[in-house]
């Protein structure tokens, strides 16, 4: 890809996904309810911001922001700043775009229940928000990974871990963990290969 499409299509990934970010953040400060609301109140706020329409209608400008923007980021750096000399096994490919799409999931399953949750317990707010943080940077580590990068690995391992960490601290079912964990094991094993000769 040529220089100036590429450094473009970075900078609209980069923007598309601050302004779902900003939507995102708008979105939790309006569903924040004052201390001491009256029921009325707290209707009347749902109301004005329409806090009770379906997920999809509600998440609208985040979901035609955030969500390209991660599209076209991977575009980016899986054709844009692809490495020669840095070729995978197709194997390797499924799993890790199998990885990324997983990523995705965890961003938006996890923003959603943030915010969700933002009015019955700040604590789970918190601890939802960190999980769709650290989804999200597994999405950007596992780039690096395609892209040969092997610190990109050990990150996306230790990401794994402290988000599968907060999800078992969140009662989350164990067998989705015991997968996310179990995945980083297969991506090493599938990288031995090339771990010493092309990874840097």
């Amino acid at each position: 890809m040529k220089f100036w499409p590429r450094t473009l299509l970075l900078y609209f990934s980069l923007a598309l996904l601050l302004a779902g970010l900003i939507f995102y953040g708008v979105l939790v400060s309006r569903t924040i309810i004052p201390p001491g609301s009256t029921p009325g109140q707290i209707a009347r706020q749902i109301q004005k911001y329409g806090l009770d329409r379906p997920v999809p209608q509600l998440y609208a400008p985040f979901l035609f922001t955030f969500l390209p923007g991660l599209a076209l980021l991977g575009l980016y750096v899986t054709v844009g700043l692809r490495q020669k000399d840095f070729q995978h096994w197709i194997v390797t490919r499924v799993v890790i775009i199998f990885l990324l799409i997983t990523s995705v999931i965890n961003i938006w399953t996890f923003f959603v229940t943030a915010q969700a949750s933002l009015q019955d317990a700040l604590p789970a707010f918190w601890l939802s928000l960190a999980v769709a943080l650290l989804a999200l940077g597994n999405f950007i580590f596992l780039l690096l990974v395609w892209n040969g990068r092997r610190w990109g690995m050990w990150a996306y391992g230790i990401s794994t871990f402290v988000m599968d960490t907060l999800k078992f601290v969140g009662h989350i079912p164990i067998f989705p963990i015991l997968f996310e964990l179990f995945s980083v094991v297969i991506l090493i094993v599938l990288l031995r290969p090339v771990w010493n000769e092309e990874m840097v």
